[in-house]
């Protein structure tokens, strides 16, 4: 460990790329490595697993060799955090117990009381979730997963019925809002499911633009690009 943080200490002496970054310019390689690690893992190929959580490894730790530039170390780094997984955790190093993980979360939300404001930081889909968990953890939810459905399709009529710009906003919203709870009646990270969709199409619209061979999208028809696209989907190139 200690190797690898000298390591990183003279990547930033050395490398020019690497002395110019900051801690605000390496948030977007962090959140990319760590979409690219979440895709490993789905795949489950363990080589691929370890290279990709050694990439977020590596640029933590050279976040963190930038606050030791700022003036902190890693010893208050860690015991900072070492003392809040204390308290925290009174269910494993105090009295209080706890046998589930719902448990748990119900006495975390008792002991914050009202402070459970999710952070407008986090992605959209992903604070959508958050915050309903927690709305639902204090009681305020579908009895089932047919009440998000029902939701779902409420909200879509409401869209289509929409009479201007700001009640097409706000409908496409409350339409997102409730996909991303859908989410997590099904115990899925709606932001990591995005992704993979995202990820998906890009793959498939690659392909499409093979099949084409050159030739532009408004030559074919929908219907002839409909049957391409379905092609996508079983086609190697």
């Amino acid at each position: 460990m200690n190797d690898f943080i000298e390591l990183v200490k003279t990547l930033r002496k050395k490398c020019p790329w690497d002395r110019e970054q900051t801690l605000k310019s390496l948030i977007p390689q962090l959140l990319e490595e760590v979409y690219e690690f979440d895709a490993e893992v789905t795949q489950s190929n363990i080589e691929n697993i370890i290279e990709e959580f050694g990439d977020v490894f590596l640029t933590v730790f050279m976040m963190g060799i930038i606050l030791e530039e700022q003036g902190t170390t890693f010893g208050k780094v860690i015991d900072k955090v070492s003392k809040k997984m204390i308290a925290r955790h009174p269910h494993v190093f105090g009295e209080e117990k706890a046998h589930t993980a719902e448990e748990v979360l119900d006495k975390w939300d008792k002991r914050k009381g009202k402070k459970w404001k999710v952070g407008r930081g986090l992605p959209s889909l992903l604070r959508s979730s958050k915050i309903q968990k927690k709305a639902s953890r204090k009681g305020f939810d579908w009895e089932d997963i047919n009440g998000v459905f029902e939701k779902i399709n409420e909200e879509l009529t409401e869209l289509k019925d929409a009479k201007n710009e700001r009640e097409r906003i706000e409908e496409l919203g409350d339409i997102l809002f409730a996909v991303a709870h859908l989410g997590n009646f099904l115990n899925i990270n709606p932001e990591m499911a995005l992704q993979r969709a995202n990820d998906k199409f890009e793959v498939r619209f690659r392909k499409l633009e093979h099949m084409l061979k050159g030739r532009d999208l408004s030559d074919f028809s929908a219907r002839e690009l409909e049957e391409m696209w379905q092609q996508t989907k079983i086609i190697n190139i």
